[in-house]
């Protein structure tokens, strides 16, 4: 599995796209909304951008070039389904790139790469939806 590069160190990335992207994961906060709200948030693991390559393909995405051409990098907002193992089972855009197919594939490199601690409540891991993931994304 190739690891993705680490944050703060992302390839020479311009403003626009040409031929790939990361995402470059910010912090977790919590959604006052959100239900199943735990006694500790969940944690990233690690600091590392997830890079679209390889798993582009394993998200629909025949031709990524074509798919990221003119794109700006951007912020984005995502509310997460996190399970009691630490996996994402679900990702809910609450601010999107401007494009639906690369929100798409943001959501869908996101359940596959992204690495969390699990929430707890009195010290057992449990489900939540209750954090919103902010992260960069980069085209270069």
């Amino acid at each position: 599995m190739e690891s993705s590069p680490p944050l703060g160190n992302p390839p020479a990335a311009s403003e626009t796209a040409g031929q790939g992207g990361q995402v470059v994961p910010l912090g977790l906060r919590l959604d006052p909304n959100g239900r199943d709200i735990p006694d500790t948030a969940p944690q990233l693991v690690g600091s590392t951008a997830i890079a679209f390559q390889p798993l582009a393909s394993s998200c629909g995405v025949s031709n990524l070039e074509a798919l990221l051409t003119g794109m700006v990098a951007t912020s984005v907002q995502m509310q997460l389904q996190v399970e009691p193992n630490g996996t994402i089972s679900n990702v809910r855009l609450l601010q999107s790139t401007g494009s639906s197919a690369v929100d798409d594939l943001v959501s869908c490199v996101v359940k596959q790469r992204l690495q969390l601690e699990p929430a707890r409540s009195a010290g057992v891991p449990q489900l939540t939806d209750a954090y919103i993931l902010e992260a960069r994304i980069q085209f270069f």
